[in-house]
């Protein structure tokens, strides 16, 4: 089969190598469509250390189960992207995403950015509506993830950080939760403008005031954002930290600690974020916004545009 390999910093190739056999209890599926995300963009730029080379990248992945159970041949799905052992302390007690023996799809296990891949039949969910909505299945369950661990409360005054697909997502499911929300963006962001009708105001880096929110997402994937998170947080307030850039961060945590802050880190989804995310796109809740898809042969083609910041998703088809 056809796969896109990922060896480190903009090294990347398609390659033939042996479609993948799936395990006793698991699936082979074929690859209809796979979101290039933020971890992804940090493993190509290699401000993230790969921690498997090459690696087949891809975990916000749709696709059509080709070998498995019968009745879920010839079905679309997408794939949650922990697969855990379920029988440690961290799987029996409920946190299977935390797993220490888990592996995890594109991460550092081969992923979706191929013409197949395999996953257990206990991370899908089928997934009855187009592929080119089934890719934000997955980021937009770790956006649940963050308010599952730390819900808003109707009247927090909110910020969301940054202008691309996460911020996108969040913003909507923010909304629809029921408080107002404020875009931090950079000035002359080109994505900025397409929030004015859906957040309260958009106010650029330069010119937001110290201590405005009650809640705080950063969705930047700007390793500096966390400062300006600080910043801007109230006395007693929460920040979701969202962004995976990789690299470490510096940022006041004096201030943090005056400031009595909550700073809650999220990862992706479990089995019931998976579910809530695909009922908010099959209600028409959440729209998200795929701008380009590319075929497994552009790949590299695919990872320069998806660093353009005119875009806020690029994909990759086989």
């Amino acid at each position: 089969m056809k796969a896109v390999l990922l060896y480190g910093s903009r090294r990347v190739e398609v390659s033939d190598v042996p479609v993948p056999r799936p395990p006793r209890g698991w699936v082979l599926v074929r690859s209809e469509l796979s979101g290039i995300c933020g971890t992804d963009k940090a493993f190509y730029t290699g401000s993230y250390k790969l921690f498997k080379s090459p690696l087949v990248p891809g975990h916000e992945v749709v696709g059509v189960v080709v070998e498995g159970p019968e009745g879920l041949v010839g079905r679309r799905v997408v794939s949650e992207i922990n697969f855990p052992c379920w029988f440690c302390s961290y799987c029996r007690s409920g946190m299977y995403t935390h797993c220490p023996s888990k592996r995890t799809l594109g991460i550092d296990f081969d992923g979706g950015m191929a013409e197949f891949f395999v996953a257990p039949v206990e991370a899908l969910h089928e997934f009855k509506l187009e592929p080119e909505l089934g890719v934000f299945v997955e980021p937009l369950a770790a956006v649940l993830r963050a308010l599952r661990l730390k819900p808003v409360r109707p009247g927090d005054r909110v910020a969301v950080i940054g202008s691309g697909n996460l911020a996108l997502l969040a913003v909507q499911t923010l909304r629809y939760v029921g408080v107002g929300v404020d875009l931090i963006a950079r000035r002359g962001s080109f994505k900025a403008g397409y929030f004015k009708g859906l957040v309260e105001s958009v106010v650029y880096v330069d010119e937001v005031g110290d201590s405005q929110y009650d809640v705080v997402f950063e969705a930047s994937g700007d390793p500096g954002a966390l400062d300006l998170a600080v910043k801007v947080v109230k006395p007693m307030g929460v920040i979701h930290l969202k962004s995976t850039p990789g690299s470490r961060v510096s940022a006041s945590m004096t201030w943090a600690v005056v400031k009595e802050v909550d700073i809650v880190g999220s990862r992706c989804g479990t089995f019931r974020e998976f579910e809530g995310a695909i009922g908010l796109l099959e209600r028409g809740i959440v729209k998200p916004r795929l701008d380009k898809v590319y075929s497994l042969d552009e790949a590299g083609e695919a990872f320069e545009a998806s660093l353009d910041p005119r875009y806020f998703k690029v994909a990759l088809k086989p």
